[in-house]
């Protein structure tokens, strides 16, 4: 059995990157996890558009799919409040000048649902925009 390892970009309406703008939830484009994925990660970045505060952080989390739960045209995601945390990206931490911008590598909890999309919080966007880039790798099991 061979084991590979995959990348991905994660998707924001088709593009690479992400400005968040304002305090709220972020969805990514829906992504699909491989049949043969046995483990999987996330690098995410995140990339302060001015001088890093206290409390510019990201807050990164999954929403889940199975597929079609619901028995319309198409699938169901977990809800926003519902999605798991996965981690927290902190443009000012303690040290100084602080990490901006800061990245962060994040496991995924794989439970192999069929797929997910990255969500995205910001609770200080709305002043001091951050752009934030993500790359899912799956490590694969044939």
């Amino acid at each position: 059995m061979a084991i590979t390892r995959v990348e991905t970009d994660v998707l924001w309406s088709s593009s690479a990157g992400k400005t968040l703008n304002a305090a709220t939830v972020f969805a990514s484009d829906a992504f699909a996890f491989d049949a043969t994925c046995v483990g999987a990660s996330l690098a995410v970045s995140a990339d302060n558009q001015g001088s890093p505060a206290s409390g510019d952080t990201v807050t990164f989390y999954l929403a889940y799919t199975s597929g079609d739960l619901l028995g319309d045209t198409g699938d169901d995601y977990d809800t926003d409040e519902h999605a798991i945390m996965i981690g927290v990206v902190d443009t000012y931490a303690t040290n100084t000048p602080g990490e901006d911008p800061a990245r962060r590598t994040l496991i995924v909890p794989t439970t192999i649902p069929k797929g997910a999309k990255l969500l995205a919080v910001a609770p200080n966007a709305a002043t001091r925009n951050i752009i934030i880039r993500a790359r899912l790798t799956e490590r694969r099991a044939a």
